[in-house]
């Protein structure tokens, strides 16, 4: 048996896959709004009750694969039994296959025959639901599953405030499948480590002969639904976590879980790419530690007052903006700069306050961090998690304002000449600055520093081989 995580944006819908529904215990649910969700709960709104202390919610899940393709991690779904061709079956495997029902089978039944509930974060375990499903249906028109759903109002509040405000919620279904399909060669899965390679390294790829590289779940059975957090609520998740002295393996692996909101570069590149970083990191921790880098220390220790000046000439920009255009101008942010600025964004006053207080220490060694991410077995999903990927239309105010700052963060060759230069003329070290000591435990670390390896894999796609090296001789000294 395989256990997924399908996330709704993680399809293209056109709308967002998530809504609140006003309601009032006279009028019930808004018609208008469903009708204008096209959704396929016409038919019953009259005879639902609304209940105090619920909020309700319409969730468009899963979309069929004959009108969109696969998601974003390369799952696919059929609309109903069918036969299915692949271009090149492999040794022994049939070149046409008969699928199962599909989600017109599938979906409905097992979210409602199970009863199964409205969670966080899928601690099924541990904690009572915090939501009910009210109703599930595959809409024919539109060629996807749609659930009703109501959550605890109270429960829910930070995640509905955000929808309230405009900005997206994000839900994650748990589904179980027997086996899932390759549409490339028809190769039968019923664990992760029987993929084949089209899935382990092509994935969401596009064939010469149009077959989009995914694996077909003829028989999915969902279990639950989640509310799931962006990257810097999972960090602080972790970190509270460990506070608690609560860090079991699964909730850190859950919470470092791979969002796959947007669309991250080719698997095939990032997977070359870290291979690349990592060997650079082989060369670079011999230089450091044998002292034949002495001479450049100064060059890449940053200026607190400068860090601090930088965070706020950008505060009024969103954060994924600020990282992206940073990183395309060769400007790396520091662990500390990085969390701060994830951390504006956490509704959580807590959550916020965590990562407002990480520093460049917080993640600990850094010199083997992308090795380290090239031997850890989750690499694939933490290649395939496009966080840092965005590509954003460029604001030029915000491009001047990092401008500026090139001189004292930048890491390209022209960049870091010049700091050089600028040592050199004015003589002497920068002043010594203490820093203050990680309080954070092991696990916490390697939460961090997962995170910031994944940003830094974004950092490298965007700037040549030099402009790398420079960046991770600059890492490579923190937490030392």
């Amino acid at each position: 048996m395989l256990d997924k995580r399908i996330l709704p944006e993680s399809f293209d819908f056109g709308v967002p896959s998530v809504d609140i529904i006003d309601a009032s215990r006279a009028l019930g649910l808004d018609k208008k709004a469903m009708v204008k969700r096209a959704s396929a709960f016409d038919d019953i709104l009259d005879s639902l009750e609304v209940k105090p202390n619920r909020t309700y919610l319409h969730v468009i899940t899963t979309g069929a694969m004959e009108k969109y393709g696969a998601n974003r991690n390369a799952d696919a779904f059929n609309e109903t039994a069918c036969e299915h061709t692949c271009p090149h079956p492999e040794p022994g495997a049939p070149k046409t296959i008969k699928l199962g029902g599909g989600l017109k089978e599938y979906h409905d039944k097992s979210y409602m025959d199970k009863k199964a509930g409205v969670y966080q974060e899928h601690n099924t375990k541990d904690t009572a639901p915090s939501g009910e499903i009210i109703a599930a249906k595959y809409n024919d028109d539109m060629h996807r599953g749609e659930l009703l759903i109501a959550v605890d109002t109270e429960k829910w509040a930070p995640r509905l405030q955000k929808k309230a405000n405009g900005e997206n919620i994000f839900l994650s279904m748990g589904c179980v499948v027997p086996s899932d399909l390759c549409s490339v060669c028809h190769r039968m899965a019923k664990t992760a480590k029987e993929h084949c390679d089209h899935f382990k390294y092509m994935r969401t790829t596009t064939l010469d002969d149009g077959t989009q590289v995914s694996v077909i779940n003829d028989r999915p059975s969902f279990y639950d639904i989640s509310g799931v957090d962006v990257p810097a609520d999972r960090i602080a998740y972790v970190l509270r976590k460990v506070a608690s002295g609560d860090m079991a393996k699964t909730a850190s692996a859950e919470a470092l879980a791979a969002l796959g909101s947007r669309s991250p570069m080719l698997f095939t590149k990032a997977a070359r790419l870290l291979s690349k970083l990592a060997e650079m990191e082989k060369q670079i921790e011999v230089m450091v530690e044998g002292g034949k880098d002495k001479d450049n220390d100064d060059v890449f220790q940053d200026d607190e007052d400068k860090e601090k000046d930088f965070i706020l000439r950008v505060e009024n920009y969103p954060a994924d903006e600020v990282i992206d255009l940073s990183s395309r101008k060769g400007i790396l942010l520091s662990p500390g700069m990085l969390f701060k600025m994830m951390g504006r964004e956490c509704p959580d006053d807590g959550d916020r306050k965590t990562l407002e207080e990480c520093d460049d220490n917080s993640c600990g060694d850094c010199s083997a961090m992308m090795r380290e991410l090239d031997d850890d077995e989750g690499r694939n999903s933490m290649l395939l998690d496009g966080t840092f990927d965005q590509r954003m239309p460029v604001d030029l105010s915000l491009a001047n304002i990092l401008e500026s700052f090139i001189p004292d963060f930048g890491m390209t060759s022209p960049a870091v000449g010049s700091r050089s230069i600028h040592i050199v003329i004015m003589g002497g070290k920068p002043k010594e600055r203490q820093r203050k000591e990680a309080s954070y435990r092991h696990e916490a670390e390697t939460a961090l520093r997962r995170m910031y390896a994944r940003y830094f894999l974004s950092f490298a796609e965007r700037n040549d081989d030099a402009t790398c090296r420079n960046a991770l001789r600059k890492i490579a000294r923190y937490g030392k």
